[in-house]
């Protein structure tokens, strides 16, 4: 029977996993395949005892790069460093790859497009953006008869964790955060995640496929969750909306920052390490799909469905279209944004709205509840330009208002 020879380069906890996988269910691969995925090659920081003593160890990881005896490379290291020089090394020698490294296509995908091309190669990624939720599949293949217009998606894990422990447990962010960390959805070092950088690369690889554009990382605007307080989850559920990290592309926006959504909202409805993604398109409409975004296990099963694909010979260009197809994009800056928006102030007990606003704004809806000397308030605006509200906010007078702070509203009509 023909076999499938892997390389695998890293055993992190998704690493790990892959090898797991491959081991425990290699039966049922090679149904599904007529193919014997074998791992021939491993290369980490160091040998694991769990690791087959048969298969041969690497303690340099571009020596996967050059084993002759690799079909597939499997790269689980992440960055842009050693792991863009095995991908582009093992490229270059006639191998395949399969990769979770969204930052590394998200900045470097167009050159990585023209090298696949030249060289007759394939990069699978699917694991790179949402896990085990089929993201990529969907909007390469499942949508292909499909001009998709709009993206609306919740693309990490532990920042949905997070608000949704928040507002179910009414926590502070940094409690909920230290469970999350407990629970191992985030690490040590969440910053990727709370601060937006993980779902902005994740964003720029999704529109790149579903505009048929360059992928554009550099433009796109990247806001966290690390700001969000408990009053703004108390204030969003008193208007009737929950508080997402939610990424969004259309023609000329490309943006991840904390929305309000509302509840009846199905997107709103996704809570916990769930996460999901609302697909516009020119004839399938309005297409949902939600599954798990972290976790090793479910990161590492999309990677076997990439090797999967491998395997049955399923290639496709790397973001649906050749690279030379591949069109420019420009991002407009987020001032820009024409919507609503949710304002949280707190302000002096002998100050109104008509003082506060003096006009400038139009208030839709309202909330108030007294802080001792203070009022925390809440309001939500009618349509307005980004830039405008922004200039509102500055005037506002300081002998009124103690402290002022914005949100978006977004709406996915679904």
């Amino acid at each position: 029977m023909k076999k499938l020879r892997i390389g695998l380069a890293g055993l992190g906890v998704v690493g790990r996993g892959v090898y797991e996988i491959i081991q425990k269910d290699s039966k049922l691969l090679t149904l599904r395949t007529q193919v014997e995925l074998e791992i021939v090659a491993i290369s980490a920081r160091t040998k694991k005892d769990f690791i087959d003593p048969k298969i041969k160890f690497y303690a340099n990881i571009l020596d996967l790069a050059n084993d002759s005896e690799i079909d597939v490379i499997v790269e689980v290291i992440g960055g842009d460093g050693v792991a863009k020089d095995l991908i582009e090394t093992a490229i270059k020698n006639g191998k395949k790859i399969v990769t979770a490294n969204k930052a590394l296509l998200a900045e470097h995908g167009f050159e990585l497009a023209k090298l696949v091309e030249k060289y007759q190669s394939y990069i699978g990624f699917e694991a790179s953006v949402a896990g085990s939720t089929p993201a990529i599949k969907t909007a390469k293949e499942n949508l292909a008869g499909n001009q998709i217009t709009e993206i609306h998606a919740i693309l990490n894990g532990t920042s949905n964790f997070i608000l949704t422990k928040m507002k179910e447990e009414n926590l502070d962010f940094s409690i909920a955060l230290k469970q999350a960390q407990d629970l191992g959805y985030a690490e040590a070092d969440p910053s990727s995640d709370i601060k937006g950088l993980d779902s902005a690369h994740k964003i720029t690889l999704l529109a790149a496929i579903a505009f048929g554009t360059k992928p554009n990382f550099a433009e796109t605007y990247v806001e966290g969750i690390d700001e969000i307080s408990i009053d703004d989850i108390k204030l969003a559920d008193e208007f009737g909306y929950k508080i997402k990290l939610l990424a969004t592309a259309k023609k000329g926006h490309q943006a991840i920052y904390p929305a309000l959504i509302k509840k009846s909202e199905q997107v709103a409805q996704v809570d916990g390490a769930f996460n999901a993604i609302l697909f516009n398109s020119s004839n399938a409409g309005q297409s949902l799909i939600v599954g798990l975004g972290a976790g090793s296990v479910p990161t590492a099963s999309a990677i076997v469905a990439d090797l999967v694909d491998v395997a049955r010979g399923n290639q496709t260009f790397l973001f649906g279209v050749k690279s030379d197809d591949l069109g420019e994009v420009n991002i407009s800056n987020i001032s820009e944004r024409v919507g609503k928006y949710f304002l949280r102030l707190f302000i002096n007990k002998n100050s109104s709205e008509e003082k506060i606003f003096d006009g400038k704004i139009k208030i839709e809806q309202a909330a108030f509840f007294e802080r001792g000397d203070e009022i925390l308030c809440g309001f939500l605006t009618g349509e307005q330009k980004e830039s405008e509200l922004s200039e509102a906010l500055k005037d506002l007078d300081p002998a009124l208002v103690k402290s002022a702070k914005f949100l978006r509203v977004e709406a996915t009509n679904f």
